[in-house]
């Protein structure tokens, strides 16, 4: 995809040149009204004119789309991690090792992809460190 930069970058540039066709344009509509002017000047005129304003709608189009895209990319999303256990499980009840009160499913949460228990009576936090199995 396009960056940002760029697309803003080119809708400044296509705008300084909408600008200018249109004065041009605007300089042979108003020449074409003049003594001894020729029939093509208006048409010229009036077709640089044209030109102009349409650049001129796709840069506010270009950056009105590259502002949208970015609002929907920085929109918070919320992961859930679900966890299958196979066989017999036999749970036990999770307590909180400073204080030893039993702690519910809410004291527990994910964050960077650490667990983190959150005693709500003694007000401890510490991470959850899994020790290896053997």
């Amino acid at each position: 995809m396009v960056s940002r930069t760029v697309i803003t970058v080119l809708a400044v540039l296509g705008l300084i040149v909408a600008c200018i066709l249109i004065f041009f344009g605007v300089l042979f509509i108003w020449a074409a009204f003049s003594p001894g002017a020729e029939q093509g000047w208006l048409v010229v005129g009036i077709v640089t004119v044209g030109i102009g304003l349409a650049i001129i709608a796709l840069g506010v189009a270009a950056l009105i789309w590259s502002r949208a895209r970015a609002r929907a990319e920085t929109q918070k999303q919320e992961i859930v991690q679900k966890i299958d256990l196979s066989g017999e499980i036999a749970m036990e009840k999770l307590k909180c090792r400073e204080c030893g009160a039993e702690l519910s499913k809410d004291s527990v949460s994910v964050k960077e992809g650490a667990i983190f228990i959150s005693c709500p009576y003694c007000g401890s936090t510490y991470q959850v460190v899994e020790e290896p199995k053997w």
